[in-house]
């Protein structure tokens, strides 16, 4: 089954996408290698450890690593922001792969308030406006993106890291 991706305009030379949780247990192998057969190559998941345990992905970094898959937790509780100086090594490193061409793609639940968080904080510090990050990812979702107001301050709170 083909992965449910939604790419965000973005005009460097990597594809920035994202998506909701893929399916946990079972299925957990297939979604892994259709992400991959999708050109995936990085997989950076939003989700905290009890949302993990609970949507049958406790083994979803080891799975996408055998799916040959790049995998980056970055847990996020569900409608907050992260700690700025605590993510912002990891988003300078994705950032960076986005910019070689690497193809992002950020999941959460439900693949619109942290997914989204995260891709706007991608764009952001590939030199994209945040209001323009978020307007792009907004465009593409078919729904109104962010979760909250907290989440925008955040953006605008990353563009002196740009």
């Amino acid at each position: 089954m083909r992965p449910d991706l939604f790419t965000i305009d973005f005009s460097g030379p990597g594809r920035l996408s994202t998506m909701a949780r893929p399916r946990g247990n079972d299925w957990l192998e297939d979604e892994m290698a259709a992400l991959k057969n999708c050109g995936v190559d990085v997989l950076v998941c939003a989700l905290t450890d009890p949302e993990l345990d609970e949507l049958g992905l406790a083994d979803e970094s080891r799975t996408a690593i055998t799916a040959g898959l790049q995998f980056v937790a970055i847990p996020i509780p569900d409608r907050t922001v992260p700690d700025l100086t605590t993510i912002l090594p990891a988003l300078h490193r994705l950032a960076e792969q986005l910019h070689e061409g690497a193809h992002v793609v950020a999941h959460c639940r439900a693949g619109i308030g942290r997914s989204s968080l995260l891709a706007a904080a991608l764009l952001i510090l590939n030199g994209v406006d945040p209001d323009t990050a978020w307007n792009q990812i907004e465009r593409v979702r078919g729904l109104a993106v962010p979760d909250t107001a907290e989440q925008r301050e955040w953006t605008m709170d990353l563009r002196k890291y740009a």
